[in-house]
């Protein structure tokens, strides 16, 4: 008998992201990646060194080690006003590794998921692959209408990928109103929280209701994707099924990544992330400003996270014009589609490159974008 994955993978394949990656050349500026450039703040960096070094590699608690586990309750209850627990806490293998622990243990078939209409994929893509339902919505006012019975979870994502925008608070104040009048819970995917661009922390859904699991991690704002922590914060009676979940899919999360992420908690790496802010601000505004003077693009200025998300329908679709990119100017970006259908008018650029990377880039498109027409094939 031939072995096939199961029905649900039906369809699901590597995400448009990772196949546009993989078509970078050697000395393509790649515009395309999710991650800062820089290194690992210093405090980390010889705190992951020393537990190495120390042989504290073996298995830690299922929901992670008590001392992160408090100073990610601390952390999260200080920004929403709260008291949390420990024990609210499950330390997962990055922020995607939490998404599969709460979708995975509380998905079943024929539940709904509400996603936002442009989004990263893992949303509709894990959640299909428990036998649910993504649905789509594109703002929050349209929100209301879409809520069912089946509806178990509203995903929001602020800061957000691909676009870097912002909920403003007052949606955050009625999501949390909706959750509570309908029954749903929200998940709140924080993970670009702390890479807020013009002065002001985004809202969390915490602050208003207890009908949240939040989403979070390390990655980010540590420059640390490859350390694979990340987490969630949920009532006590939620967390504790995702702590099973997590024994049985991961036994834990990395034990010298834990040590390490102690120090992303602990203010030993806040002049780390103020600095990458700072950073982040100026090439933000530089790209905003080089993109708007291009004839013929369309686009709103990011507030958060590293991504700005122009309209370049003027020249083609998404996928047409990342590839004509990528084979005219050696840049590689991602087509607006990987986000969904929505963003099919739009380009995803990471401004997250070395400065002078960032201007070639910008330089290269004006070129390309000036000259469209002559260059078509």
């Amino acid at each position: 008998m031939e072995l096939k994955a199961k029905a649900t993978f039906d369809g699901i394949d590597i995400s448009e992201i990772r196949k546009m990656n993989a078509l970078a050349g050697p000395d393509t500026i790649n515009l395309g990646i999710g991650q800062l450039p820089n290194d690992l703040p210093p405090a980390l960096a010889e705190q992951g060194g020393e537990a190495f070094a120390a042989g504290k590699t073996r298995y830690t608690p299922n929901p992670g080690m008590a001392e992160l586990r408090e100073l990610v309750a601390r952390y999260h209850g200080e920004k929403c006003g709260k008291t949390i627990s420990a024990d609210q806490v499950v330390i997962c293998n990055g922020a995607e590794g939490a998404l599969w622990n709460i979708l995975f243990t509380y998905l079943e078939a024929g539940d709904e998921v509400l996603i936002p209409e442009i989004a990263f994929t893992v949303y509709e893509t894990i959640t299909k692959m428990q036998g649910a339902v993504p649905r789509f919505y594109r703002d929050v006012a349209s929100l209301d209408a879409l809520i069912t019975e089946k509806t178990k979870f509203v995903v929001i994502n602020s800061p957000n990928n691909p676009t870097g925008q912002i909920l403003p608070v007052e949606d955050i104040r009625t999501l949390a109103r909706l959750a509570e009048e309908r029954g749903f819970y929200l998940i709140s995917d924080e993970i670009y929280s702390e890479l807020y661009l013009d002065g002001e922390a985004p809202a969390s859904p915490l602050t208003y209701t207890d009908r949240v699991i939040v989403v979070d991690g390390i990655s980010k704002r540590a420059a640390a994707t490859g350390l694979r922590i990340g987490w969630t914060v949920s009532p006590l009676a939620v967390t504790k099924p995702m702590v099973i979940s997590n024994q049985y899919i991961t036994s834990c999360a990395s034990s010298v990544s834990q040590f390490a992420a102690l120090r992303s908690l602990d203010g030993s790496s806040d002049g780390f992330v103020a600095d990458v802010r700072a950073d982040l601000t100026a090439k933000r505004d530089f790209a905003y400003e080089q993109l708007s003077s291009m004839e013929g693009i369309k686009v709103e200025k990011p507030l958060g996270a590293f991504y700005i998300f122009p309209d370049i329908s003027a020249f083609g679709t998404s996928k047409e014009v990342a590839l004509k990119i990528l084979d005219r100017a050696d840049l590689l970006t991602i087509p607006g589609l990987a986000f969904g259908t929505g963003g099919d008018r739009f380009i995803r650029i990471s401004y997250a490159v070395d400065e002078a990377d960032l201007r070639t880039a910008m330089e290269r498109l004006k070129e390309l974008f000036a000259t469209w027409s002559d260059n078509e094939s």
